[in-house]
């Protein structure tokens, strides 16, 4: 992982995220912050995300999620991006004693303990439902004055609501299908963009504005041709998707609720959720056409994986979506935004920072 962001780093990448897991077998860092600063050594412009800390398991104080985020962001020279979730896998929360019916309303307010605490400076007490604190202050601020925060869902439109309507970047899973319109376990991007520009009217925002600030993650892996593409993953996205299945996550994914487990198949899935494979020319067209079926977004997020193949393999995909597919849309906004903003000003407008991820 940290020659994959070191190599993020040298082709211009603007992120890299490290997830957080302790069940499965499968996803093995349980404390992003650890791998962040060992990559934040080998890197010199890429900023770091944990992706994300889960903050509602018992392990995690959120005072002390805010101190390690404050002394990581002066280890990264300002580098970091904060990343909240409510959990990742069942396995975990059942671990960690965060599967109640109070899983959302402890992250959100673990989320106002971090902010309460990195923005204080003098000794500040904290009295909420889920956590007190007296007389405490973090001994060494972030190095950044606002560090970015971004906040995943996957169950609920009300997570990426009140993700806007707070702050926060809203981050869409990479098996959050496009549409879901018979499976009501599933929201699906479609949905999510709805609650995205729901929260931006009702904080008086440009809907356009903020879905900049949407970081979607996909399956993309970039070869010669979307047949040699499938062949490579195709064995590892199986294996990979079956963990899923087998750890519960079965119903988030389908697209109808009738669906068997046999129906969600990797091409089914490239279909429909979809992956991003292929030529530089078909990834191309793909993102253009997510881009077009659910709205603007900002962020472009690769979930990379392992998967068996040989390190050059990935390596090849890396570069190639960097140099072959990233130039198309790094100066894209929102056709609305920078039509606007042409009117307005009859100037060549500034573009936005990049808008692909790792």
């Amino acid at each position: 992982m940290v020659e994959e962001a070191a190599l993020a780093d040298r082709l211009g990448f603007d992120e890299y995220w490290v997830g957080e897991h302790h069940s499965g077998g499968h996803e093995t860092v349980p404390l992003p912050e650890l791998m962040l600063a060992r990559m934040a050594e080998a890197t010199d412009t890429i900023k770091l995300m944990p992706a994300t800390v889960n903050l509602p398991y018992d392990i995690h104080d959120p005072f002390a999620v805010a101190e390690r985020a404050a002394f990581l962001d002066q280890l990264c020279h300002g580098r970091l991006i904060l990343g909240y979730g409510a959990g990742a896998l069942m396995s975990d929360m059942i671990m960690f004693n965060a599967d109640g019916d109070d899983q959302k309303p402890r992250m959100w307010e673990a989320v106002d303990v971090i902010e309460t605490y990195l923005e204080a400076e003098e000794p500040t007490d904290y009295d909420g439902e889920y956590y007190s604190y007296e007389d405490r202050m973090i001994q060494f601020p972030t190095l950044q004055d606002d560090p970015v925060s971004s906040v995943a869902g996957l169950t609920s439109q009300s997570t990426y609501y009140n993700a806007v309507k707070g702050g926060h970047r809203p981050i869409s899973i990479s098996f959050s299908p496009m549409y879901a319109p018979d499976n009501p376990a599933a929201v699906s991007l479609k949905e999510m963009g709805e609650a995205i520009d729901e929260a931006a009217e009702d904080t008086g925002r440009d809907p356009d504005d903020v879905r900049e600030d949407w970081c979607i993650a996909r399956e993309i892996y970039v070869a010669e041709s979307k047949e040699q593409a499938v062949k490579d993953i195709k064995e590892g996205a199986e294996n990979y998707y079956q963990y899923l299945f087998d750890i519960g996550l079965t119903d988030l994914v389908k697209t109808d609720e009738e669906q068997s487990r046999d129906e969600l198949t990797v091409e089914w899935m490239i279909e429909n959720f979809p992956f991003i494979i292929g030529s530089p020319e078909d990834c191309i067209e793909q993102i253009e056409a997510l881009y077009d079926e659910i709205g603007p977004f900002g962020n472009l997020v690769i979930n990379h994986h392992d998967w068996g193949l040989p390190r050059y393999k990935w390596d090849q995909s890396l570069e190639w979506f960097a140099e072959k597919v990233m130039p198309t849309f790094q100066p894209r906004k929102g056709p609305r935004k920078y039509a606007k903003e042409q009117v307005t000003t009859y100037e060549e407008p500034t573009p936005d920072e990049d808008v692909f991820e790792i």
